[in-house]
């Protein structure tokens, strides 16, 4: 099609899949499974951790079964799909008595910060490979990182998603981008030192 970018084909088929699904198409249910599975375990992982995910992973997708055909825009199905993921997390979190992780977050009435050049790259990074650094977050900056530069998200969206407005969503990536370098920057410190210990005992 000319003029229509891969994003946009990719949106214009998940549109379209949607639709099958909610006329009773179960092949495409699969198909719309298979491409959001990844993702969505992806996300529950960077909030509730590892061991609770694979079970939130499953009741997700069986409210996403039983309520597809409610969807009323298509379009949107993206959204839809991960304020029921997030809804799912909130209720392990709170079975945890840990929901406060999710429902509150310190500092949100601060200025929106200035985004700049020197802010990480965060978005060049690899979620499987930060497991660790991304433990030490909070659940709420572990979100915000997650949909912005995971799953490509506008502020917009990931404001509809977390019940927020934009200026909030700007802050907590502002404060997750930079609690995320400060722990960074002490696992490279721990590598150094750990290198130069080797090599001051490899000179003995």
């Amino acid at each position: 099609m000319a003029g229509v970018g891969e994003n946009d084909r990719d949106r214009l088929r998940e549109y379209f899949l949607v639709l099958r699904c909610q006329a009773g198409d179960e092949s495409a249910f699969i198909d719309l499974f298979e491409r959001f599975r990844p993702r969505t375990l992806r996300y529950l992982k960077g909030i509730l951790g590892s061991d609770a995910a694979d079970d939130a992973q499953q009741e997700v997708w069986l409210a996403v079964f039983r309520g597809i055909a409610r969807v009323t825009n298509p379009g949107a199905f993206r959204t839809w799909l991960y304020q029921t993921t997030r809804h799912r997390a909130i209720d392990v979190l709170r079975k945890e008595k840990r929901e406060s992780e999710l429902l509150a977050a310190k500092r949100l009435d601060e200025p929106e910060p200035l985004e700049t050049p020197t802010n990480p790259g965060v978005e060049a990074l690899d979620p499987d490979a930060l497991d660790a650094e991304l433990g030490e977050l909070s659940a709420i900056h572990r979100e915000v990182l997650l949909l912005r530069y995971w799953e490509g998200m506008g502020y917009g969206e990931i404001a509809l998603i977390s019940g927020c407005s934009v200026g909030t969503v700007r802050s907590r990536l502002h404060h997750a981008k930079r609690r995320l370098r400060e722990v960074m920057d002490r696992r490279d410190i721990r590598k150094g030192r750990a290198v130069q210990n080797q090599r001051c005992q490899g000179g003995r």
